[in-house]
């Protein structure tokens, strides 16, 4: 089956490629097909969706944790919990700006860091987290076919954050995994695990969407480190510095939210 996604979006396009007043907001239509042979899932474990009580509150959340210069200035927001335990822990939720409001496309179930140090391939001692904070996409690091020499496993439909942590590149991304069965736990790395035809779908709808003008991460020069606290950097006119990129902001939250017997007290 496919998926038909049609809304209207406002985006951020530039203005001549290079006119003085930089980038205005414009009303575009989007129709969006996935891959053919994609219906968002294939097997029952990428297939499960949570409450719409669940996902209104996902919503909510991510309206608390987005400022309002990131929603005037990314297009597409990617939410994550890397919590262990909670109602929606260990899932992605996509959604899409639309106007004011915030359409949600998909709601998947992940696997983040084992949040351990384990050895790598290599015998190396590394630690397998996934930092919560707020990231960007690297824009030259989108592959349709990657394979970690880490730790010597595919990494299909790989997009990379843009994120140097003490003078390091790193290799958190986003990525599907043939490891389905593990979706719903902490299985990873360190990346951002997704079922494979998720991933597919996901990476498609980045890469012709949304590739654009998008927002500069402040760097902290003292760790030489890409920050990842949601601070952006501004020009001398005090409007947001923007870069080529995707107009994509991942948030990775470490809250799971309340479960109901949590919520009875």
């Amino acid at each position: 089956m496919i998926r038909r996604v049609a809304v209207a979006l406002i985006l951020l396009t530039s203005a001549a490629q290079a006119a003085d007043d930089g980038l205005r907001h414009n009303r575009i239509d989007i129709s969006w097909n996935a891959p053919a042979g994609l219906d968002g899932g294939s097997s029952q474990t990428a297939n499960t969706v949570t409450s719409p009580e669940i996902q209104r509150e996902v919503e909510q959340r991510l309206h608390e944790v987005v400022t309002p210069e990131m929603a005037a200035n990314f297009g597409l927001f990617v939410y994550v919990s890397k919590a262990d335990t909670g109602p929606w822990a260990q899932r992605m939720y996509v959604f899409q700006k639309a106007g004011d409001d915030l359409l949600l496309l998909y709601d998947w179930p992940v696997s983040t860091g084992r949040e351990t140090v384990e050895a790598d391939a290599q015998g190396v001692q590394l630690a397998t987290a996934t930092p919560a904070g707020y990231y960007e996409l690297d824009p030259k690091r989108l592959f349709e076919k990657y394979r970690s020499t880490q730790w010597n496993e595919p990494m299909p439909y790989s997009m990379f954050f843009h994120w140097m942590d003490h003078g390091v590149q790193t290799g958190l991304a986003i990525h599907g995994t043939d490891g389905v069965g593990s979706l719903g736990m902490r299985a990873s790395a360190g990346c951002v695990r997704l079922a494979p035809e998720n991933a597919r779908t996901l990476f498609t709808l980045v890469r012709d969407n949304f590739k654009g003008m998008a927002p500069k991460f402040g760097f902290d020069k003292y760790t030489n480190s890409i920050m990842n606290n949601g601070l952006m950097v501004h020009d001398s006119g005090g409007a947001v510095a923007l870069a080529p990129g995707y107009s994509v902001l991942v948030y990775i939250d470490e809250f799971g939210g309340q479960n109901l017997e949590a919520q009875a007290y």
